[in-house]
């Protein structure tokens, strides 16, 4: 028979409730650290796992947090899975997976089903610019957080980077090496990464003096065929481009085969930048230059935001946006040892 909080209660000579909370992690706990060490030690011992139903019905909460992305096939999005899972599952809660493919249609659909299920909270990585989704959201006074993409209406909860800055970084870095004619595999307008991501690029363009040329921007999207198509397009010009900086490290994946099957070197002939820093950034041949994010705190303290609001009622528009870093690595500068720069870890509660 499974051991029961009172036979613990006695055993570690406390009130079951205490033992209940300490299982719980209940964060106002205020108990003596050598009474939690003994009750801590007997949970182990004995393998007591909470009763999540009876802690769901006593709190009028499922205990379940809802995570909605566009593409489950985007290791970005596995990292920031992990990071949600790994902020949520040690405080008691289940997280549950919605993939969108990136249609409003499908967001909306997931987002309502899961108001339905009355999850207690959602933390939502494929919103748009001007997201009806996300005001119907603050409608329903449901906890949520953004995460990497945000609505442009500045109230709403956000976790991400510094994505102007990180989008000058790794266009600086290009120019930096002699190149004039850089190309830019481009996100939707729709979508805030693909905007300002665009836009730190324009500003390290015209803080250099270089024209921006309109040829040489064209939109990929944020997945590898998106990328391999654009690049395509850069590479059929009469005058294509030296250089490219990919939205993401999954649109610079698409390029890498492009110019592969072209004949050409990276970096000698094309030297590429991505963005995000996922682990297959470094196991590429040579491997991708990037902008370092930190995708899975991303996903930790999205997960510690939205259960705040959750555990205190009040849902408020914070914001935390992580400082980028640029990590050179040989598909910029060949037979480079991998360097990061920018700042490091550096972290601002507004944007």
């Amino acid at each position: 028979m499974p051991v029961t909080l009172k036979e613990l209660a006695a055993r570690a000579q406390v009130h079951p409730s205490t033992v209940s909370r300490v299982a719980n992690n209940d964060p106002s706990l205020r108990i003596a650290q050598a009474t939690r060490t003994r009750i801590e030690a007997l949970l182990r011992e004995t393998e007591y796992r909470p009763n999540g139903v009876a802690r769901g019905l006593k709190l009028r909460q499922t205990l379940v947090l809802a995570v909605v992305i566009p593409d489950i096939t985007n290791p970005f999005f596995a990292a920031l899975f992990r990071g949600i899972e790994d902020g949520a599952t040690p405080r008691g809660y289940q997280v549950l997976l919605c993939n969108t493919d990136g249609i409003p249609e499908r967001q909306r659909a997931h987002l309502q089903s899961l108001a339905a299920r009355r999850v207690d909270g959602v933390i939502l990585a494929s919103t748009f610019l001007k997201d009806p989704a996300v005001r119907w959201l603050r409608h329903q006074r449901t906890p949520y957080v953004l995460v990497n993409r945000f609505s442009d209406e500045g109230v709403d909860p956000f976790v991400g980077s510094d994505d102007v800055t990180g989008a000058m970084l790794a266009t600086q870095h290009l120019i930096g090496l002699g190149h004039v004619r850089i190309g830019h595999l481009a996100g939707q307008p729709t979508v805030s990464t693909g905007v300002l991501r665009r836009k730190g690029y324009h500003a390290a363009l015209s803080d250099a003096g270089i024209a921006a040329d309109l040829d040489l921007l064209v939109e990929s999207g944020f997945v590898e065929e998106g990328g391999a198509q654009a690049m395509e397009r850069l590479l059929s010009l009469d005058r294509p481009p030296t250089a490219a900086f990919a939205v993401t490290d999954m649109t610079a994946v698409g390029a890498y085969g492009v110019a592969r099957r072209r004949g050409l070197r990276i970096p000698e002939d094309l030297a590429i930048v991505g963005y995000n820093d996922i682990p297959l950034a470094a196991r590429l041949i040579p491997g991708l230059t990037t902008v370092h994010v930190p995708i899975h705190e991303f996903g930790s303290v999205a997960a510690r935001m939205v259960l705040e609001q959750i555990e205190t009622g009040v849902l408020t528009p914070r914001r935390v946006v992580f400082a980028p870093q640029l990590v050179v690595r040989g598909s910029s500068l060949a037979s480079a040892d991998e360097q990061v720069l920018g700042r490091a870890g550096a972290r601002s509660p507004a944007e």
